[in-house]
């Protein structure tokens, strides 16, 4: 990979990370990047972990699990032994799905813009139960949040059960107004289920107002913490079945201050619990890194990336896809007409996104939904990333387009 003459560094936070600094890394949103501190905490624990592992596994982890699950509840505002801990927001929506009630005859809405694992998890466990999908279909461009809010009014019917619900849709980065689909879908006698992968981190969260039926999030990206490692959040009134999709031990085997939800999920199998264990020490280093802590590193990363995003539609004579209310630490540019069509290969890299990488060393992915034509540039903002890195990828688009 030759680095080009003109080449812009991250913001002076950029040396807390391990990234390369031969790239220019705007995609923390797929898989995230955590901090090296927290990389060497992990592997302390790992260390640790193999001078005793049964002292490690059997006494070490469990303290510090309830610790973990402690910060995760008031840091999402989440009742007490409302969480447990997965490998992956994955995970936890096939988990969720393979607990809910639907049958025959019920319908269960999904949106057209899903996660595509998610989707494809629903679909499994519909076929399996004999309940029926029905597709909510965003608008793109979006002109207001309420135009969403239509759009999951008008696909209830008598059927309808429970939603499944992005809060931040991968593919074009936008924050839907979740609380406004939640409580109106609840009014009718509908529970959310909410894919929040993105959610922790990126945007302030607070489950006792939601008052969804479900919420996941993964740590291991907005929060920076080791991969893999996720929080699952179910209602309280909804725990007393609930089952993970692998059952180990059973709550009356253990004397803890867990809930048996909690319990159900503690042991299933022998895990390598380091990274969940990582995640309080990556959150107090976060906060650490801004004088407003959390609250002030989502408004620093979202003004980023409204700044960034601006100037890409400004530069490519785009019209911003969707208002500023919807737009957290990630943002999307719709390519109209400015790009090539070509395959994917298998590596889920589309050739503009390759030949960004292979010319000028950025890294940022290029996306696309069903109801576009056009293929999306979905950019992040992390605290390591710096405004000029967004006008160095302005240039290297132009310099492709002529």
């Amino acid at each position: 990979m030759t680095v080009p003459e003109w080449f812009p560094g991250g913001s002076d936070l950029a040396g807390h990370w391990l990234l390369d600094d031969s790239i220019v890394f705007l995609n923390h949103g797929s898989f995230g990047a955590c901090p090296a501190q927290a990389v060497g905490y992990r592997e302390m624990l790992l260390r640790q972990s193999e001078h005793d592992p049964m002292e490690f596994l059997l006494t070490t982890h469990q303290p510090v699990l309830e610790r973990c699950l402690s910060r995760l509840e008031q840091f999402i505002n989440a009742p007490e032994c409302s969480i447990v801990m997965v490998e992956n927001a994955t995970t936890a929506v096939n988990t969720v799905l393979r607990n809910l009630p639907p049958g025959e005859g019920d319908t269960v809405l999904v949106t057209d813009q899903e996660y595509f694992s998610s989707a494809n998890a629903l679909e499994t466990v519909a076929r399996d139960r004999g309940f029926r999908i029905k597709k909510v279909e965003l608008p793109y461009p979006v002109l207001s949040e309420d135009s969403i809010l239509e759009r999951f009014s008008d696909a209830v019917d008598p059927s309808v059960r429970f939603a499944l619900v992005d809060h931040i849709v991968s593919s074009t980065g936008m924050v839907l107004p979740l609380k406004g689909i939640v409580h109106l879908l609840a009014e009718k006698g509908i529970e959310t289920v909410v894919d929040g992968a993105h959610g922790p981190g990126q945007v302030n969260l607070d489950m006792k107002e939601l008052g969804c039926l479900a919420y996941t999030g993964n740590c291991h990206k907005w929060l920076c913490s080791p991969r893999s490692a996720a929080l699952l959040y179910v209602r309280p009134d909804f725990q007393n079945e609930f089952r993970p999709l692998v059952i180990s031990h059973l709550p009356e085997e253990f004397n803890s201050s867990l809930s048996d939800f909690q319990i159900y999920f503690r042991w299933n199998g022998t895990p390598d619990p380091t990274p969940e264990m990582t995640i309080p020490f990556t959150m107090d280093l976060m906060e650490s890194f801004h004088p407003e802590g959390w609250d002030g590193i989502m408004r620093r990363n979202r003004a980023t990336v409204l700044q960034g995003w601006k100037f890409l539609c400004e530069k490519l004579n785009v019209e911003p896809p969707c208002p500023d209310s919807m737009v957290g630490s990630m943002a999307s540019v719709p390519l109209e007409g400015l790009v090539e069509t070509g395959p994917v290969d298998l590596h889920w890299t589309d050739p503009l996104q390759r030949r960004l990488k292979e010319e000028f060393s950025i890294i940022v992915p290029v996306t696309s939904i069903r109801s576009c034509s056009n293929r999306l540039l979905r950019i992040s903002a992390q605290l390591y990333n710096s405004p000029e890195q967004y006008t160095y990828l302005t240039d290297s688009l132009l310099d492709i387009f002529r």
